[in-house]
């Protein structure tokens, strides 16, 4: 009877920071933010640039705003996020981007207003390591290997999402009660993304022949697109409301570059192109590799259409918003050519989809809710919930079912990470002064239960599935606390 010790060790790491299938992630404006973000209705805040630029035409005064997050701290645990008994934690701290709004000084009062904004929609980082090693029974059939075979696996990923918008708004003021506006909006998307994985194991035989596995992906690409919001506002006494629909995006421009390889040595495959016959299991070497640049980029964001109301009284006021955001079908990102080199040559591989990289989102809802308190004539104290549930398109999850339950695939790459609904709250207060505000506040997020895929799982690897085990779908818990400041000056009123 053989006798067999063994040890096994697990190193993981994981960065992250902001989300990248969320379009609520950040709200802008110095009073939209601490109140959670329910400006679609009407806060007389310049940042209607953004949630309703019809909304510019009731703000009595010009103004310029700047808001940040002065720091933010993530956490996200991952259950069994490289294998059983394998949580991955994070704890990270980040700085948010500053965003930018104000309106265009008016010479004279007139019906039409103009607004501007410069905001960052999206910026996200992830980067994850995994590393096992120890004994693992892996070759079962014959005597080829008896006994476990001593294994390595490592997988690594990182991915960096920005997003930077500059928006410019037109509001028409019709009759004092209503109002119809315009928002120019041009985004610029730029990402980098690697995924690495390899794994080795030694066979128990006379050689102690090495078995090797690894596959790399890098993908980098920018976008440049257009939106257009268009928007409807009303006013009356204390009431206001307001209905906002941004229009499908038109692509610009862009430009991006993807390489993928994938190597097999000594691997044990079978020969049998007859499903219904015995296999015929050979060990043999395989290797796949393209590499494209200067692809044409496509980068599709949703018909959404949003509306809200506010209420102020005599000291205080109360909004409420929502938005509805429409799905977006399967598309490809970048569409490379089929210039694969493969070996044998008999692979059974579509070059044009080894490459391709896909998006599709969802259907979802947002709301938002929230309230200022008037203390004094000078300070005002807010708070307020947001939704901001994912996009993720689960039909992704059984793609990447079937790329794992194969050695090699035709299946094309997808970039999305993050798939868990986030709440925010927030609470904050306001100094008043004659031409300009101070604001300072904090924020609380949280996503429970979430579904994300396992980084790795090198659980029961197999020779059929490139020395990993099947990657599962698993649960992530996810909060971040963060502290906001904000800052508007008043240039005059336009009373």
């Amino acid at each position: 009877m053989r006798l067999l010790f063994a040890m096994s060790f697990v190193f993981v790491s994981v960065q992250i920071f902001a989300q990248d299938t969320h379009y609520w992630t950040y709200r802008y404006g110095t009073k939209a933010v601490l109140m959670g973000g329910p400006a679609v209705g009407g806060l007389e805040d310049n940042t209607s640039v953004i949630y309703n630029p019809a909304l510019l035409s009731f703000v009595k005064s010009t103004s310029i705003s700047i808001n940040s997050n002065i720091y933010q701290i993530v956490n996200i645990t991952a259950k069994n996020g490289a294998g059983p008994g394998q949580d991955v934690i994070s704890n990270q701290f980040s700085a948010v981007p500053i965003t930018l709004s104000g309106m265009i000084r008016k010479k004279k009062p007139r019906r039409l207003t103009m607004g501007y904004a410069i905001i960052v929609p999206s910026e996200f980082t992830f980067k994850a390591t995994a590393r096992e090693d120890g004994f693992k029974d892996i070759v079962t059939a014959g005597n080829e290997s008896p006994g476990a075979e001593d294994y390595v696996g490592q997988f690594t990923i990182y991915t960096r999402l920005s997003e930077n918008q500059g928006a410019f708004a037109l509001a028409y003021k019709i009759n004092d009660h209503w109002s119809v506006g315009l928002t120019n909006q041009f985004s610029f998307r730029s990402l980098s993304f690697t995924k690495n994985e390899l794994c080795r194991m030694i066979l128990n035989n006379s050689q102690a022949s090495l078995v090797s596995t690894s596959e790399s992906q890098s993908i980098e690409y920018t976008n440049l697109r257009y939106t257009a919001k268009i928007g409807v506002g009303f006013s009356s006494g204390k009431w206001s409301a307001g209905v906002a629909v941004l229009l499908p995006s038109i692509g610009l421009a862009g430009s991006g570059t993807i390489a993928r390889d994938i190597v097999a040595n000594n691997l044990q495959v079978n020969i049998e192109p007859n499903p219904n016959k015995p296999p015929i299991l050979v060990r043999s070497n395989i290797a796949a590799n393209d590499r494209q640049e200067k692809l044409a980029t496509t980068y599709n964001t949703p018909l959404s259409i949003s509306a809200g109301f506010a209420y102020k009284g005599t000291d205080f006021l109360v909004a409420a918003s929502a938005e509805w955001f429409g799905s977006v079908s399967l598309y490809n990102i970048m569409s490379p050519q089929d210039n694969l080199f493969k070996r044998p040559t008999t692979l059974q591989l579509d070059g044009k989809k080894f490459l391709e990289v896909n998006a599709s989102n969802k259907s979802i809802i947002n709301f938002a809710i929230g309230a200022e308190r008037s203390i004094s004539d000078r300070l005002s104290l807010s708070t307020g919930f947001r939704t901001n549930r994912s996009f993720y398109d689960k039909a992704f999850d059984q793609r990447i079912t079937d790329r794992n339950g194969r050695t090699i695939n035709n299946n094309p790459l997808n970039l999305d990470i993050s798939s868990w609904d986030v709440y925010h709250v927030v609470l904050g207060a306001t100094l008043k002064q004659e031409r300009r505000d101070l604001s300072i506040g904090i924020t609380y997020s949280w996503a429970n239960d979430g579904n994300i895929r396992q980084f790795a799982n090198f659980d029961q690897p197999t020779e059929n599935t490139f020395l990993l085990g099947q990657k599962l779908t698993t649960t992530a818990s996810y909060y971040s606390f963060g502290v906001l400041l904000g800052y508007t000056l008043r240039v005059r009123s336009e009373n």
